[in-house]
């Protein structure tokens, strides 16, 4: 039985976390690393995804396996005409970072209210695989490593270093090749899906 999130990470195997972002962005974060919000606003940076950070926290969001569509889908309808990317980061961020777990949408009053070291905890970790009422992990054919709340995130509280960069998710070979040109050595992966919704969606649509 895992007693660190190390060995639990390891247990339920781990292969990634993911951070959907603005093509745009990719130059800063390649060269820096992913920068918590208040950093960013000290520098003026304006183009934040969220405006309003009802998690009270500066903390870079990213989700392990797959991106957070509940949010993005929205945040890509109000901004139709920007082109995405998906950051993809070391496992190893989550034991080796200052970062807090999230079994829901960080930004709701159940997580939210639930102190910071509460949720850095091996508990907090295994939480987010905790079965849902009504969605328990059997019925939901999702991998091992996905939390059962497709809204589950990790607070990264003092950002992700850019060494814990394992590469970047594009979106089709058009973007990849872009990507590739723009940025030599650069581990690029197209995969479409991670755009969409996670194949769960039916089991987390409003009312079911």
């Amino acid at each position: 039985m895992a007693t660190t999130i190390q060995e639990y990470a390891a247990e339920i195997d781990v292969k990634q976390l993911v951070h959907f972002t603005r093509e745009s962005s990719l130059e800063s974060i390649l060269q820096r690393g992913l920068i918590t919000r208040n950093a960013l606003t000290l520098e003026g940076f304006e183009g934040f995804n969220n405006y309003v950070r009802a998690d009270h926290t500066h903390a870079v969001c990213v989700s392990i396996g797959f991106p957070n569509y509940k949010m993005w889908f929205g945040i890509k309808q109000d901004n139709p005409n920007v082109d995405w990317a998906i950051v993809v980061i070391e496992p190893a961020a989550l034991w080796e970072l200052p970062c807090a777990f999230c079994s829901a949408n960080a930004a709701l009053g159940a997580i939210a209210t639930i102190p910071i070291a509460q949720r850095q905890t091996l508990q907090a970790f295994q939480g987010m695989y905790a079965d849902v009422p009504g969605k328990e992990r059997g019925k939901l054919g999702i991998p091992g490593y996905w939390p059962t709340n497709p809204q589950a995130e990790v607070l990264m509280l003092q950002g992700v270093p850019k060494n814990y960069i394992r590469g970047v998710v594009a979106l089709n070979d058009t973007q990849g090749q872009r990507l590739r040109a723009a940025y030599p050595g650069l581990q690029v992966w197209m995969h479409a899906g991670y755009f969409r919704y996670r194949k769960d969606y039916a089991f987390w649509k409003p009312g079911v």
